[in-house]
């Protein structure tokens, strides 16, 4: 499967640009829209790209009260590629008309981290689905486990309707059901939670019977096609598409999508005449979430990309799409989760940047992250920048008027401060909270993390937005639609 920029043995020191053993500079670039700098106009420059699928189930369903799955693709799904952002000048690509062509829905999908995905060589396009559909279940049986006043635990046995099942994903999503993962006591407080090792095998299920009187009525509502379930193949299917060579532009190219509710992150790889990174004068910390998994070997570190050796260590995540990595971002459960690493640093001025998104409020004093001492405190508390000295980042831009990204839903955010003017001894590093605790834990995304031990200039806050817009994306209020309107 690919994974984002894969492992991060191929990163090298900061992980971004590579030169492919010729003058031909390499970089890559993510995001749900963004703008690959430095390229050179032609058919052959950009080496690969891949768009991923992405379903979002918010909420709770119940068989009364079902609720959608949101997917890539469900309204359309156009790729434009262009010089610029304002779009003077574009290629429009129908994504969605060519899977359908090629005998697929056209629909993106993922389960729990795993994604459908459409994927250009340089050359050639193709499909590759992961994800399975089935409008409804096939029982064969169902037997009662344990029973709590009204209450029933049944073990529902039978099958997709559709291609089969893999075993090694317990996960799986239904407009009618919600995925618990609790055999519990407290399973009685999740009527409609189901969970089970692998949906190949069937599933549990709590449910009421003032609603279903009957097997016979359960069975019904399991069997019926209005019930939808989404889970992991048990073998990709792959589908060639008939979609054009893509052509680069000269000193930039731009690329986003129409999908309007649920965007895609797309992944790029392309040669440029100059990679353009982050500053690395002063760099001396520096995370990232993308080319991670929940899968990887060394997941509980969070490695200092600087080359400082200031590791991170993560501490009670889960490794789930709610506490762990995210494609292409580090995801904050603000229950526990957080990274740190004590180390002790003394120096005058320091400079902060987080691309972040996502930040939610769940206690009176969440912390996105920072660099702390006895009596030193420089980070991102509920929402705002915390320092001494009055100069604040926000998306490029220094301003003495503080800034608060709290509560903005999936906008991303590239913010940060400074501090200094006097000496200040550091013990350590934590994002996620503070003090190298979950005490004052914060749920968000955080994409990229960077710490300097100077202060950057004016013209380097530019170029660090520049980076993070290309590594990162950013947001494009609207859509672009078959007239590539913003």
């Amino acid at each position: 499967m690919m994974n984002g920029l894969g492992n991060l043995g191929h990163l090298g020191k900061l992980g971004h640009a590579s030169t492919s053993g010729t003058n031909h500079p390499e970089v890559e670039a993510s995001g749900r829209a963004f703008p690959i700098w430095n390229t050179k106009p032609g058919d052959d420059k950009l080496l690969s790209l891949s768009i991923h699928g992405l379903t979002e189930h918010i909420g709770t369903p119940t068989p009364e009260n079902p609720v959608p799955m949101r997917s890539v693709g469900d309204s359309g799904l156009f790729l434009s590629v262009m010089p610029d952002k304002a779009g003077s000048d574009y290629q429009l690509l129908n994504i969605k008309e060519a899977m359908k062509k090629a005998g697929h829905d056209g629909i993106l999908r993922s389960v729990n981290g795993i994604y459908d995905e459409v994927v250009y060589n340089g050359k050639e396009w193709k499909l590759i689905q992961r994800i399975g559909v089935s409008t409804g279940f096939t029982v064969t049986s169902i037997s009662t486990l344990n029973s709590n006043g009204d209450l029933r635990e049944v073990l529902i046995r039978g099958s997709v309707k559709g291609t089969q099942v893999t075993p090694d994903i317990s996960v799986f999503y239904s407009n009618k059901f919600y995925y618990t993962g609790d055999s519990t006591s407290n399973k009685w407080n999740k009527v409609y939670g189901v969970w089970t090792n692998s949906l190949r095998y069937g599933f549990t299920v709590v449910y009421d019977i003032t609603d279903y009187p009957t097997e016979e009525a359960l069975k019904a509502m399991i069997e019926d096609e209005s019930t939808i379930y989404y889970y992991v193949l048990f073998t990709p299917a792959e589908y060639s598409l008939d979609l054009p060579v893509i052509t680069t532009y000269d000193e930039q190219t731009y690329f986003a999508s129409n999908a309007a509710e649920v965007k895609p992150r797309m992944i790029a790889r392309c040669k440029v005449s100059k990679a353009l990174d982050y500053i690395r004068e002063g760099l001396i910390g520096y995370y990232t979430g993308r080319g991670r998994s929940n899968t990887d070997e060394n997941k509980n570190i969070l490695p200092d990309l600087s080359g400082n050796g200031n590791d991170l260590e993560n501490k009670n995540f889960a490794y789930t799409p709610d506490s762990g990595y995210g494609d292409g971002y580090i995801q904050y459960d603000g229950v526990d989760d957080f990274s740190s690493v004590e180390k002790a640093m003394t120096n005058i001025d320091f400079t902060i940047l987080f691309t972040i998104s996502d930040v939610e409020l769940l206690t009176g004093n969440s912390w996105s992250g920072l660099i702390y001492g006895s009596s030193y405190y420089l980070g991102i508390n509920k929402g705002i920048c915390f320092s001494s000295e009055n100069r604040y980042i926000m998306n490029g831009n220094i301003s003495k008027t503080n800034f608060n990204i709290a509560n903005k839903g999936k906008e991303i955010f590239v913010v940060g401060c400074f501090n200094g003017g006097k000496e200040n001894k550091v013990i350590g590093i934590t994002l996620g909270s503070i003090n190298n605790s979950p005490i004052y834990a914060c749920k968000q995304k955080i994409y990229d993390a960077l710490i300097y031990n100077r202060e950057l200039t004016e013209e380097e806050i530019k170029h660090n937005y520049k980076a993070s817009c290309q590594y990162n994306g950013e947001d494009i209020d609207g859509k672009a639609g078959e007239n590539n309107e913003f």
